[in-house]
């Protein structure tokens, strides 16, 4: 029952994360909200190697580092956490790529939401730091 639950709200929270993306990327050039997301930053890692341009490669891997961090901390978490993530997250990637795998869907738009998203990784990641030399 409990896998049964799991996978019926990982199919739900994916659903509601790319509506809000396919609804708004007509129309917006940034991601909702103001923080930095791990589902946002797969989609504006596929959408800078995907449009070819918006971001470096060394900005590519700073997405690259923040979602494998961010990854490990949310499945590390619980044994339902590291379910969802094993489920949603490359989910997410594939829909995204192919979502991004059109020529079309490569306009200015989607190139400004990818650096926005960079942006608030590189917030995220500031915080973090922050975070972690207050502790010691």
């Amino acid at each position: 029952m409990t896998t049964k639950w799991a996978a019926r709200a990982s199919t739900l929270l994916l659903a509601l994360s790319l509506s809000t993306v396919y609804g708004m990327s007509a129309q917006a050039e940034a991601w909702p909200g103001t923080k930095a997301s791990i589902g946002g930053a797969i989609a504006a890692r596929i959408i800078a190697v995907k449009c070819s341009g918006p971001l470096t490669p060394a900005e590519i891997g700073e997405l690259d580092t923040y979602i494998d961090e961010r990854q490990t901390a949310f499945m590390s978490e619980s044994e339902a956490n590291q379910r969802f993530g094993v489920s949603v997250f490359p989910q997410l990637a594939r829909d995204y790529n192919k979502s991004y795998s059109s020529p079309d869907a490569c306009n200015s738009s989607a190139r400004d939401m990818a650096k926005d998203m960079l942006k608030r990784v590189r917030d995220a990641q500031a915080e973090l730091k922050k975070q972690a030399e207050l502790k010691k």
